[in-house]
């Protein structure tokens, strides 16, 4: 029998004589450069495929079968939808009155905004618009109200400054938008060539006024933009009223109103245009404070008694004008308005502990729905022990002493490392759990090493989703001044006692009306009592004067007793109004 048991050979024969003759090998070549061509003994003619695959699933692979060369394509990833190929600064807002989601981004020429389907937007999905502006709208910074969505950039090649408000109706159900309507008519200031108007957002779940219009505002440092007409005693708070007509867009326009007075703060760091100016620890690379704009966001809150507007905007501690010293610090403030009053200026506070080599920026505040205030913020620290950006909050509540955050620090995640891109948390977040309009969330960056990273850190205050109480105090003295120890005062549910000093307080008080009387065996006070109204505020200065009575004469009383030549004496005299030192 012929054959060596392979069949790559092709089959062999035998001729008469007995010998064996080779068969006709197999065709091998496929005329594929894409294949490897081989033959097995057992099975034969093998065409294996050269390997394409570079492993990335956002490529398609492919051999040419001529040349053999290996090509891998980019998926085509175009949706159609430029508002999913965007150049970031998302923003994004819970929608209270709606129970929804407000998100927006922005692109070379546009603005993105997505607004939810219902108030899980994972599962339930976005509708979704553009609208185009005429350059890049920069630097978004957007709020919530009940007629529009609006948001303010920095277009600084445009005349004004921008806002634009979006059509919340029809957005809120995926019906076609009327036009965005588009605002320039508030005047640049000058100085700064990057600058923007903050909406205010609203909180809560007590509907603002009827009609009351939405808030837009910016800081006005006035050494930095008035020259030699600035005044060297105060700042400002610019604000100015949305009024929105969407049947009649010409009807739409900007009010402005009466600026808030504010403490100087100081927008000069280094100087007024620089962006990364804040010292960090072994290095000369610096941070950006954001000293331009009031910084991400501004929330409103109708608390019933007053509204409330919180915000916070960046300060240099050292007063100079010029120079390159920095001592970063945040100023924050509370601003209300009662009925039909004009905005005023409640509280503000500059916050940075520490010494000025201590830099607290990126400040960003939330109020809840009593009235308690949290700021997240970074911290850098330049001397011994050092501090790289770390991030923390504070706070205080509605019954502290006005313009302390009274919470202290509090880390949430320390640095440990140099950043070095200068930009820095444009977006830090403070927001309020709508579940129990009580629990703070805030979103903010770090600096550990390698890369910085984010955080989310939640808290909120003990007495938050009871009711808030304040306090009631004041000082009970006689006529000459010194004060009266020992004075109960009552308000008719609760009492406590003056000190040494005749100084009370009355704490655990709620809203309310209350009768105040002082009693003390012997005294008559005057007034008698007092009405006390507790309004979301603590209450002070409730004085009362009491003379002091008339001298009882004491009650003399000795016995004695005798034994021998020892005699032994007792005195037991009382004194109802003093005390007797016996001999």
């Amino acid at each position: 029998a012929c054959g060596n048991n392979t069949v790559c050979d092709g089959a062999e024969t035998c001729d008469g004589a007995g010998n064996c003759k080779p068969g006709t090998p197999p065709q091998v070549n496929d005329a594929n450069a894409c294949t490897a061509d081989s033959c097995d003994p057992v099975t034969g003619v093998k065409h294996t495929a050269v390997s394409e695959t570079d492993s990335a699933a956002c490529t398609t692979d492919s051999c040419d079968t001529n040349a053999g060369s290996i090509s891998h394509t980019p998926v085509n990833i175009d949706d159609g939808n430029s508002c999913t190929t965007d150049r970031g600064d998302p923003l994004i807002h819970y929608e209270r009155q709606a129970g929804r989601w407000f998100m927006l981004s922005m692109d070379d020429t546009g603005l993105c905004t997505f607004v939810s389907k219902t108030s899980d937007p994972v599962t339930g999905g976005w509708w979704f618009y553009r609208y185009a502006t005429p350059v890049l709208p920069d630097y978004p910074h957007c709020g919530v109200w009940n007629d529009a969505y609006v948001c303010g950039t920095n277009e600084g090649s445009q005349a004004g400054t921008e806002i634009y408000a979006f059509d919340r109706a029809n957005m809120l159900n995926g019906a076609t938008a009327r036009p965005a309507q588009r605002f320039s008519s508030v005047a640049n200031l000058a100085g700064y060539g990057f600058q923007i108007m903050t909406p205010s957002s609203f909180y809560g779940t007590t509907a603002a006024p009827a009609g009351r219009k939405q808030i837009l505002a910016r800081h006005n440092d006035d050494e930095a933009h008035a020259g030699a007409g600035a005044n060297g005693t105060q700042d400002f708070i610019d604000l100015y009223e949305l009024n929105i007509d969407w049947n009649t867009p010409a009807n739409s326009n900007i009010t402005t109103l009466p600026p808030i007075p504010i403490t100087e703060f100081n927008s000069w760091f280094r100087d007024y245009s620089t962006f990364a100016t804040v010292p960090q620890p072994t290095s000369t690379s610096r941070l950006d404070p954001i000293r331009e704009v009031l910084l991400n966001q501004l929330t409103y809150r109708n608390l019933g008694t007053h509204e409330a507007i919180v915000g916070t905007l960046a300060t240099n501690q050292n007063a100079a004008r010029t120079g390159t010293v920095v001592d970063s610090g945040i100023r924050w403030f509370e601003l209300r308005r009662v009925g039909a009053g004009n905005w005023t200026l409640h509280q503000e506070g500059t916050f940075s502990p520490g010494d000025t080599s201590t830099h607290h920026l990126m400040g960003t505040a939330a109020m809840d729905k009593f009235g308690n205030i949290g700021m997240g913020y970074n911290v850098t620290k330049t001397t011994t022990p050092t501090k790289f950006p770390t991030l923390g909050y504070t706070g205080r509540t509605a019954a502290d002493a006005a313009g302390v955050m009274s919470l202290g620090e509090n880390e949430v995640a320390v640095g440990g490392a140099v950043e070095t891109s200068g930009r820095w948390g444009d977006y830090y977040q403070m927001t309020v759990d709508p579940v129990d309009d009580c629990t703070f969330w805030f979103v903010g960056m770090y600096r550990p090493s390698g890369s910085w990273q984010t955080r989310i850190q939640d808290f909120k205050f003990p007495a938050c989703g009871g009711t808030p109480t304040f306090s009631i105090s004041g000082a009970i003295t006689t006529s000459g001044g010194a004060g009266i120890n020992g004075v109960s005062v009552s308000n008719g549910s609760a009492s406590t006692t003056t000190n040494a000093s005749g100084a009370y307080t009355l704490s655990g008080v709620a809203n309310g009306t209350y009768t105040l009387t002082p009693s003390l065996s012997g005294y008559t006070f005057s007034p008698v009592n007092r009405s006390v109204t507790v309004s979301s505020a603590n209450v002070t200065g409730q004085n009362f004067t009491g003379p002091p009575p008339a001298n009882v004469p004491p009650v003399a009383n000795f016995t004695f007793t005798t034994s021998a030549l020892t005699a032994n004496f007792t005195d037991t005299s009382t004194d109802s109004d003093g005390t007797i030192a016996s001999r």
